[in-house]
C-alpha cells in the first residue's frame, strides 16, 4: 500500500500544471450568485469525467443551476463523498481588483479570480484526485462520489439542500471542500461550523417635520436603542459541548497564529467560541432628511458555536432588547443551526491520517467560523462531513482573490489517498 501512496501522491505533484489550467478554467466561468447560472461550468466539468470514462449524472430543477455527481467505482467497503460548489459571489468594485476577476491569470505560484479559493480551487483538485484514482487498482480504493453543486452562495435551495432533502446523498463520509486555511506545511481540518442566528429588528414610529421632532416618534432612534441592548448578547458565556473543548484551542491557536494581527482582533479570536459573535450588516431608515422617519429596520448576524442551546440565546436576546423599553417593534428569525464531528470520530480519524499520508504533517482540527453545505450532508443526510480543501486564509469573498498551486497539488493528493485509507 505504501506504494500507491507514493504513487499517488507523486502523481499529483506530475498533474500541477493540469489542475492549475482547470482552476483557470473554472474561474473564467462567470458563476456569480445571484442569478448563479452555473450550467456553462457543469457542461465544462462533465465533459472532462466523459473524456476519463467517468459516468456522470445531473439533477437540476432549474437547467441555469445544475449540480452534475461523477462516480469512480471501487472495491473497499465503503462509500465517500467530495462535495464541491459552482457557484460564487460577486466581485464587487472592479476598481478594488488588480487582476481580472474572471481571467484566471496564473501568475506568482497564484491563480487569481472570483472564486479561486471559496472554492473553485477544490473542485479543480477533486477533478484532478478522480482522475489520480482511476489509475489505482479498484480493489484499494473505495468507491466515490464527486459532487458538484449550485446556488451554495444563496441558500442551497437548487443546490445541496434539494439534494439533501430529495435522499440523493448517501455515503459513509462526505469531505466538504469548503476550508480556507489549509498549507501543506500547516494543514487544517474543519470538524464543523458555527450555527446562524440571523435577527432582523423592525420598528414603527410615526413621521413630523424635522423641525418639530417632538411631535413624531423617530423609529431611527428607537432601533439604536433596540441594538444597542441587543448587541449585548456578545457578553452572553456559551455553554459548549465539553468533547469540543479540545477543538476550541487548538482552533483559537490556529487562528493567533498570524503576525499581522491587532490586539483588538486577537482578543475577538478568544472569545469567538465561548460567545456569541454579533455583527449589524445592515441598517435602514428614513424617507427625507427633513422628515422625522416612521419605519426603520436593521439585521443581526449572530453566530453560534455547534452544539451550544439556541433557545437559551433566543430567550437571552428577547430579554435584552425588551429592556430598552421600546414599542412597536416586532423580531424576525433565521436560525440554521451549526454541527460538528467528535474529534475522536472515524471520518476525522480517517481524514486526518489521509492529510498527513500526503503532508508528512499532523493536521490541526479546528471549527469553522463560517457556515457550508455540510450542514445538510451532516442533518439532513446523516453522513459525517468534515472539510478539507484548497482555499486560502482571508482569501474567500475578497478582491484579488486567489488560489496556490501548492494548496491545488496537496488537496489533489488528500483527495486521492482518502478512498484508499476508509474502510466500512
Amino acid at each position: 500500500m505504501n506504494a500507491t501512496f507514493n504513487f499517488v501522491k507523486d502523481r499529483a505533484e506530475n498533474l500541477s500544471n493540469e489542475v492549475t489550467q482547470i482552476c483557470s478554467k473554472l474561474i473564467s466561468f462567470n458563476t456569480v450568485n445571484p442569478p448563479g447560472r452555473v450550467r456553462e461550468c457543469v457542461e465544462y466539468i462533465e465533459a472532462y469525467f466523459k473524456s476519463l470514462g467517468v459516468g456522470t449524472e445531473v439533477y437540476a430543477r432549474d437547467p441555469e443551476k445544475p449540480n452534475l455527481v461523477a462516480r469512480i467505482p471501487g472495491k473497499r467497503p465503503s462509500r465517500i463523498l467530495y462535495l464541491c460548489h459552482t457557484d460564487v459571489v460577486t466581485e464587487g468594485s472592479l476598481e478594488s481588483w488588480t487582476h481580472d476577476p474572471f481571467g484566471g491569470e496564473v501568475s506568482e505560484g497564484k491563480v487569481w479570480g472570483r472564486g479561486a479559493t471559496d472554492m473553485k480551487g477544490s473542485c479543480a483538485s477533486a477533478m484532478v484526485a478522480a482522475k489520480i484514482l482511476l489509475d489505482v487498482d479498484e480493489r484499494e480504493r473505495a468507491y466515490t462520489e464527486f459532487w458538484f453543486t449550485a446556488d451554495e452562495e444563496c441558500g442551497s435551495s437548487e443546490g445541496a439542500k434539494w439534494l439533501a432533502e430529495t435522499g440523493r446523498f448517501r455515503g459513509d463520509v462526505c469531505i466538504v471542500g469548503d476550508s480556507f486555511d489549509s498549507t501543506p506545511r500547516k494543514p487544517a481540518i474543519d470538524v464543523g461550523c458555527k450555527g446562524s442566528m440571523g435577527l432582523k429588528v423592525k420598528v414603527k414610529g410615526r413621521t413630523a417635520h424635522g423641525s418639530t421632532p417632538f411631535y413624531g416618534d423617530n423609529a431611527v432612534d428607537k432601533l439604536l436603542k433596540l441594538l444597542e441592548c441587543g448587541r449585548r448578547i456578545s457578553d452572553f458565556k456559551l455553554d459548549v459541548p465539553p468533547e469540543l473543548e479540545s477543538v476550541i484551542e487548538s482552533s483559537i491557536r490556529f487562528a493567533l497564529d498570524d503576525p499581522d494581527l491587532t490586539e483588538e482582533q486577537k482578543a475577538a479570536i478568544m472569545k469567538q467560541y465561548h460567545y456569541p459573535t454579533v455583527s449589524l450588516n445592515l441598517i435602514r431608515g428614513g424617507e427625507k432628511s427633513n422628515v422625522v422617519p416612521d419605519y426603520a429596520e436593521a439585521s443581526l448576524d449572530i453566530r453560534l458555536t455547534p452544539g451550544v442551546d439556541f433557545k437559551a440565546v433566543k430567550k437571552r436576546l428577547e430579554s435584552l432588547v425588551s429592556s430598552s423599553g421600546v414599542r412597536d417593534y416586532t423580531l424576525e428569525w433565521h436560525v440554521m443551526k451549526g454541527y460538528y464531528e467528535s474529534p475522536s470520530s472515524k471520518a476525522v480519524e480517517k481524514l486526518s491520517r489521509a492529510v498527513e499520508e500526503a503532508l508528512g504533517v499532523k493536521p490541526t482540527l479546528k471549527l469553522m467560523w463560517g457556515g457550508t453545505d455540510g450542514y445538510y450532508t451532516h442533518v439532513v443526510s446523516g453522513i459525517p462531513s468534515p472539510a478539507f480543501g484548497a482555499g486560502v486564509k482571508g482569501m474567500a469573498h475578497a478582491p484579488d482573490e486567489y488560489v496556490t498551486i501548492e494548496n491545488l497539488v496537496m488537496t489533489a493528493k488528500v483527495y486521492a489517498l482518502l478512498p484508499l485509507i476508509y474502510d466500512g
